[in-house]
């Protein structure tokens, strides 16, 4: 059984060899999908790893399933079965690769990016004591500036889409109802089980609904063309908002953290595990220190929607 990272109070250099015969700490990374908000996250925490001063003393593996629930499963066990830390990108990366480590009667830490709702995940008992060997950094958006945000297009029926095995994207579809009806707007939901079922749910929406609010949904982001092309063919186009802004594609606006930043951050945490010995437990779960808005005016003027004056000025956003 491997000896925690996070108990061992020597120098990196002097760590012992976990596998191998290999001198150097082994990092396992699993990424879930391709999509550029994940790869962004696994980006900031490379880079960042690579730029320290621990970069000679590190061995770095990715590992991506391409939003295969078999293949990501599998791929964390291997990773789980050779690494000194484990980083998972998205909650179902995250999970399984606590599930394995667990699995093997391990206690190497494991981090996580791209993670809504950790507690809600059953990566952390509390956000700011964490518990157990799993920390990491949030990817919950102001979801109440969003939805203030969408109600400068007077819209009066929102429809919340996302997939219904995703614990993240129901979590922020809670807190969108909460919201619109305390401001009197209608809110019905759509779900998905598979991308597969992305087109036939779009073009079943109905008429009278103004516009869609896509959660941080790993599925859907994973096939941001399929919604675009979706309400491209509709009579009655919808105003789309995401809560990620690699959706920005097929959006009309988006705002949501800075995903680079958040791989900054948690490899920051690593750092701070591996050359510290800092306990994983008592590392709070962080929010991204860094947010974007992004507005996608060339695909709304070839929708023939209008964009408000005050949604173009606001501060920081970037118009496409």
């Amino acid at each position: 059984m491997k000896k925690p990272l996070f108990l061992l109070t020597l120098p990196l250099m002097l760590l012992s060899a976990c596998g191998g015969g290999s001198s150097k700490t082994k990092i396992g990374i699993l990424q879930f999908g391709s999509f550029e908000a994940l790869q962004k996250a696994t980006d900031g925490f490379t880079e960042t790893l690579k730029e320290s001063d621990i970069a000679d003393e590190i061995e770095i593996t990715i590992s991506n399933p391409n939003a295969d629930s078999a293949q990501n499963t599998a791929m964390a066990s291997t990773l789980a079965s050779k690494s000194d830390l484990v980083y998972g990108v998205a909650t179902p990366s995250a999970g399984a690769l606590k599930s394995a480590v667990a699995s093997f009667g391990l206690d190497i830490p494991v981090l996580f990016s791209a993670v809504t709702n950790p507690i809600g995940a059953n990566l952390v008992t509390a956000l700011d004591k964490p518990g157990g060997n799993c920390t990491g950094v949030t990817d919950l958006s102001d979801i109440a500036s969003q939805l203030e945000i969408l109600a400068q297009f007077d819209v009066h029926k929102v429809v919340s889409f996302y997939t219904s095995t995703e614990v993240n994207s129901v979590y922020q579809a809670d807190i969108a109802d909460e919201w619109l009806k305390q401001h009197n707007i209608e809110h019905v939901r759509k779900t998905i089980t598979s991308a597969s079922e992305i087109s036939s749910a779009m073009s079943s929406i109905s008429s009278d609904v103004d516009a869609l609010f896509l959660p941080t949904d790993d599925t859907i982001a994973n096939a941001i063309g399929q919604v675009k092309q979706a309400n491209e063919a509709r009579t009655s186009k919808l105003i789309i908002t995401g809560c990620d802004v690699g959706m920005i594609s097929g959006t009309i606006f988006c705002s949501g953290i800075n995903y680079y930043q958040s791989g900054v951050q948690a490899a920051k945490m690593a750092i701070s595990i591996i050359k510290d010995g800092k306990n994983p437990a008592d590392i709070p779960v962080q929010d991204c220190q860094t947010s974007e808005i992004m507005v996608n005016k060339t695909w709304a003027d070839s929708l023939g929607i209008n964009i408000p004056q005050a949604v173009l000025d606001l501060q920081g956003a970037k118009i496409i």
